[in-house]
């Protein structure tokens, strides 16, 4: 046979068939009619689901032949019909079409049907005639088609025939070293054989004589040989149709950029889910170094995973692919696959490797356990980057519906958004949902990388460059969050034009003088009648400084007098000098008791200290705080060279233990004054200030040391 043709696609029976109550007799009911509307092999196979069908009944109606046949288990028909024959199917009453079972062979337009009777015996190595070759190639990678793409075109539907007992067709398959051919859907008698045979230049070789006893079976495309099927049966029957159906895995273009999948993945940028969440391929056993498959999982992200094979000798190895290129091995010891893949922060792929020591088929399928973010399989990062995004922030489209969650242990998603107008965007918020989360689109500094403006969800006006889109959580912890929102582009920012004005502001300078002299005229009334408080303004205001300054030195001597008693000091006289200079100005104290010899001054608070009664070692220091209040406010003292000096009373009395003191809370603008007495010598003293500010907290630490 040199050629096959296809055949005109006749409808399928059930499109045709009916249960019909009224049958042939009274004793009998119609269960499928069809006619066959095309000339060629027929087989017909009915069995009886029940223990017996009583009545079952197939009659056949051609041109040249009118058969029937009753059995109460199982008919068969087989041989060639001309277009217009007809076939029923009826039994006694009690028995329905859902009682028997229903196989057969018939050409439909897309079936290869043998035009002329095949070759008896598989060829020897002398003869080089052009034999009939099967030849088919699937046209998808890695399972997955394009939508426009049929079954029937990723593999071949063969239907033959053996006119009688002593009748074999062989048929020569097409392919290349290391494809897999999948012979499978074999129809036809139960003597029916199928034979596997290697043929080349030196000999042929039998391979299997008995091939599809059931399913598929799996064919490795052998190297320098042919590959042969040889069917024949040990029937008495004579024009016997058979079918099967051809598959071949072409490993010249299995990996999506061509050629045979690697271990390990070297095929290009990792497969994801957009290309599809299912793969699927073939195994050769001469495949020693097996199949990969990498898949884009992004961090903290969890997928269940089903791997399946056509044997049990496949093992599959699982690898977490990290953003340094670093690799994690996550294999299951008995070479299954886990349920399920928990990335962590910093994983980019998985990596799927299969092995096998016999010849085989592979299916892997992917599922999102969580929803993803931004249409991600990935959760959107807590942090922003810190020089330049990678991929591991999903950029936002402007004008487009983003959807997200946040899961259960979960707080934070930031997003990029990428902006392409040379003079900035015009940007804001639009939340589609509302949602227990806060939005903050921030503007991101493309130098420094640092914060430098924010918006809730306003207008703003965002320039060349990458920033950031923050969500944050609002809802108590555990809750999982749904959200969608869209960025609304207002366009690229536009600079106002700024038009030439005409100066006019002469028509209105008599009025702004008639205001002026209003304006004045009170005040200098005013003055007139204070005019003697402010010729002596000076005079009263150098009494006053003359006053605090007495009063400064006074409260000095008195501090000083008590502090170099060696016995009785009166705490009292000490803590209320104290409070008296903790109520004066904070400058005249320094014009008083002399320069500090140790100042520190920051927007939040002023330090300064004094040594004071040499003998006894005691240091005063002064505390002023700014505009925010301090609280759970400490001082602590250290010593970064020499001995170390010990504390031995403060004053006014405040909780201290070793070398910290604790001051409580300083209300702004306030300042106190403590008193220190300090043991020890030969050593450097260092001060650390501390405290709450806003709730957060913050040190003040003078850099210059106290040599004690």
């Amino acid at each position: 046979m040199r050629r096959v043709v296809a055949l005109t696609l006749a409808m399928l029976f059930f499109s045709s068939s009916a249960a019909i109550v009224n049958g042939q007799s009274e004793d009998k009911i119609i269960l499928i009619e069809e006619n066959i509307d095309y000339d060629g092999p027929f087989w017909y196979s009915v069995s009886c689901l029940k223990v017996s069908c009583p009545g079952l009944t197939i009659e056949i109606n051609d041109i040249s032949t009118n058969y029937s046949s009753e059995n109460a288990h199982l008919l068969e028909w087989a041989g060639l019909l001309s277009s217009g024959a007809s076939l029923t199917i009826s039994s006694n009453s009690g028995i329905s079409i859902e009682d028997i079972s229903i196989q057969m062979i018939k050409v439909d337009e897309f079936s290869i049907v043998e035009n002329e009777d095949l070759i008896d015996s598989i060829p020897s190595q002398g003869d080089q005639e052009n034999y009939y070759t099967i030849i088919t190639s699937d046209v998808c990678s890695l399972g997955n088609c394009d939508l426009e793409i049929k079954n029937y075109e990723r593999q071949t539907e063969f239907i033959g025939i053996l006119d009688n007992y002593s009748d074999k067709d062989s048929i020569k398959i097409g392919g290349e070293y290391g494809d897999v051919i999948e012979v499978s859907q074999l129809y036809g008698d139960q003597h029916l054989r199928v034979e596997v045979w290697h043929r080349n230049e030196q000999g042929k070789v039998l391979i299997d004589n008995d091939l599809l006893e059931s399913g598929s079976s799996f064919l490795e495309y052998p190297e320098d040989y042919e590959l042969w099927l040889r069917i024949n049966s040990d029937s008495n029957k004579e024009s016997y149709p058979y079918k099967f159906t051809i598959y071949r895995n072409n490993q010249s273009i299995e990996a999506p950029t061509g050629g045979e999948l690697s271990v390990p993945w070297n095929h290009g940028e990792a497969l994801t889910y957009h290309d599809s969440w299912y793969y699927e391929s073939y195994i050769a056993k001469s495949d020693k170094n097996g199949d990969s498959i990498l898949f884009k999982l992004g961090a903290d992200t969890e997928v269940s995973l089903l791997c399946t094979s056509s044997n049990n000798n496949m093992i599959f190895e699982i690898f977490l692919i990290k953003h340094d290129t670093s690799i994690e091995n996550i294999s299951l010891e008995n070479g299954l696959c886990p349920d399920m893949i928990v990335s962590d922060e910093n994983t980019d792929a998985v990596e799927m490797r299969i092995k096998t020591e016999e010849t085989g088929r592979w299916n892997i399928s992917f599922n999102p356990i969580r929803k993803l973010d931004a249409g991600e399989l990935s959760d959107a990062p807590e942090s922003r980057w810190l020089i330049q995004p990678d991929e591991r922030w999903t950029e936002i489209q402007l004008d487009s519906e983003i959807t997200g969650s946040l899961h259960s242990s979960d707080n934070i998603d930031i997003y990029l958004i990428k902006i392409i107008d040379q003079n900035g965007s015009r940007v804001y918020l639009n939340q589609l949902i509302k949602s227990e989360v806060n939005y903050t689109i921030q503007e991101i500094d493309q130098v420094t990388g640092l914060l430098v403006n924010t918006s809730n969800g306003e207008t703003i006006v965002l320039p060349y460059g990458n920033h950031s889109f923050r969500i944050e959580r609002r809802a108590d912890q555990g809750i999982e969050i749904d959200y969608t929102f869209r960025l609304e582009y207002l366009g690229e920012y536009q600079e106002p034009e700024i038009e030439d004005y005409q100066d006019l502001s002469w028509m209105f300078d008599n009025f702004y003088k008639l205001i002026g002299v209003l304006f004045l005229t009170p005040l200098m009334i005013v003055i007139f009648w204070n005019r003697k408080a402010i010729i002596n303004r000076e005079k009263m205001t150098t009494d006053i400084q003359l006053h605090e300054m007495k009063r400064l030195i006074r409260i000095r001597e008195r501090l000083s007098q008590q502090l170099n008693k060696n016995e009785s000091k009166d705490e009292k006289i000490i803590d209320s000098a104290l409070k008296q200079l903790g109520e004066s100005p904070w400058n005249s104290i320094n014009e008083v008791w002399g320069k500090p010899i140790l100042t520190h001054m920051t927007e939040q608070i002023d330090i300064c200290a004094w040594k004071i009664a040499e003998n006894e070692k005691n240091l005063l220091l002064g505390i002023k705080a700014g505009n925010c209040d301090w609280e759970m406010a400490a001082m602590k003292i250290h010593f970064p060279e020499g001995a170390k000096l010990t504390i031995t009373d403060v004053s006014p009395k405040h909780i201290f233990q070793d070398d910290e003191i604790f001051l409580d809370t300083m209300k702004k603008n306030s300042q106190i004054f403590i008193r220190i007495s300090i043991s020890g010598e030969n050593a450097n003293l260092g001060l650390q200030f501390s405290g709450l500010v806003n709730g957060e907290p913050l040190a003040a630490a003078p850099n210059k040391i106290i040599h004690w």
